[in-house]
């Protein structure tokens, strides 16, 4: 399965593309839209449109960075959506093996690029039955100079709303050899719940702050609907 993101907060405009599905964020308005971009693969990078709402081109920055079945490749935007010119940093995503939702509760993702050089991707598993944050298997990897670093111990806090959806967030990220995590926080920009089959994603845009780093990202959660107890 082939997505694309792009972030373009000058403008306050965002887009998750993915198969069957894409939600566009403008300022405070998201919409849902059940028709998946058309991906299709030129030279190093992909183009991505949405027909009457986006034509893009989206040019690798640097390797693919793999979390869980996913790798996900920082891109340099270029396009343009609604009449407007998108010049921006977004992610070219492809999954090789989906979610196994028989064996989990919970998957919670961050995504964000910084700049050229700079990108951090999270992926936290959580196996079905298991109870807290603890029980997660968590798997980061942070661009930094271009140059990618497996993270050994990453932990991702979250503050939820009364609806259970993500509005605040901190990271820790410890790398080998290193005597003090690398830290970073982020907050909500924009969002939408999603009713999915057997799902129940909550995406939201994060704006990120890293060190001078700031960039607005993904933060996803998608949690598998408990089935009802047979009386």
């Amino acid at each position: 399965m082939n997505a694309v993101a792009f972030f373009d907060p000058a403008h306050g405009r965002h887009a998750i593309a993915r198969s069957g599905l894409t939600l566009l964020f403008d300022g405070s308005t998201t919409e849902a839209v059940p028709e998946g971009a058309e991906i299709e693969a030129s030279g190093a990078g992909v183009t991505a449109t949405l027909a009457g709402r986006f034509e893009l081109s989206l040019e690798p920055l640097s390797e693919a960075l793999l979390v869980g079945g996913t790798r996900l490749q920082p891109a340099a935007v270029s396009g343009t959506m609604a009449g407007g010119r998108i010049d921006c940093m977004g992610l070219i995503g492809e999954t090789d093996e989906p979610p196994r939702w028989a064996e989990l509760d919970v998957i919670r993702s961050v995504a964000v690029v910084f700049d050229e050089l700079h990108a951090l991707v999270l992926e936290a598993r959580r196996p079905r039955g298991a109870v807290g944050h603890e029980t997660e298997t968590v798997v980061a990897v942070l661009l930094e100079d271009g140059e990618a670093h497996p993270v050994e111990d990453a932990r991702l806090s979250t503050v939820y709303d009364g609806e259970g959806r993500q509005r605040s967030a901190g990271l820790e990220l410890w790398l080998e050899d290193e005597d003090f995590p690398r830290r970073a926080s982020g907050a909500a920009a924009a969002g939408t719940t999603l009713e999915l089959p057997g799902l129940v994603a909550h995406a939201s845009i994060f704006e990120w702050q890293m060190d001078e780093h700031r960039a607005h990202g993904l933060y996803e959660i998608t949690t598998r609907e408990i089935e009802p107890t047979a009386a």
